[in-house]
């Protein structure tokens, strides 16, 4: 899909950008990181235009993002019930719930940047867990805004050597996810054995 997504940018460029970025904030399986990067690269040879192509990423994340939070705000309880549901969804919905829970509103930020696959499903969970829609949308925009800047640069910067780029952020979004997985772990075992040993102290005391 990836491949076919890529061979329509000449033919529709800007059209299509805005489409697949929108629709991936949705949790619509689309390649929107390579083909942000892409028209980076194009804007590189000067078949779209570099500001433009920003402008129009940005503008279809913040859109996407708003779609995702007012569905999440009205039938949140009925899409997360579906979700789980679905083996293939189940486990980033438990990450994006895992981080959601331990960062708050921070979430939101990492989100749209560092941890971009768990993007859709931590909007669909703030629609649904009721935040407030002011602090989602700062938190939102402010990351839409680096991840789009830094995909869209890395893409001019490195039309060359597209591929290459594309691989090194996937491995480097997948050990940041993992570790900061690993230290949430960390932090919720140890939480709970300091409620065990108050407990225990607890008791003798008593």
């Amino acid at each position: 899909m990836t491949a076919a997504v890529i061979g329509l940018v000449p033919e529709y460029g800007l059209f299509l950008l805005f489409g697949v970025i929108s629709l991936a904030c949705l949790a619509i399986p689309l390649p929107s990181s390579v083909l942000v990067l892409t028209s980076g690269a194009f804007a590189a040879s000067d078949d779209l235009t570099l500001w433009q192509v920003f402008v129009v990423a940005f503008v279809a994340f913040l859109i996407g993002d708003q779609i995702a939070f007012m569905i999440a705000s009205r039938f949140g309880p009925r899409i997360l019930d579906w979700m789980r549901g679905k083996p293939r969804l189940l486990p980033v919905l438990e990450k994006s719930e895992a981080l959601l829970h331990s960062k708050g509103h921070v979430a939101v930020l990492l989100s749209h940047t560092i941890l971009s696959p768990t993007c859709p499903y931590i909007s669909y969970l703030c629609g649904a867990g009721g935040m407030r829609w002011l602090k989602f949308t700062i938190m939102a925009a402010i990351g839409a805004a680096i991840w789009t800047a830094a995909y869209v640069s890395l893409g001019y910067m490195f039309a060359s050597q597209l591929s290459q780029v594309a691989d090194i952020l996937s491995n480097f979004f997948g050990i940041i996810f993992a570790g900061l997985l690993v230290l949430y772990c960390v932090i919720w075992l140890r939480r709970k054995w300091r409620a065990h040993l108050a407990e225990i102290a607890a008791e003798h005391g008593q």
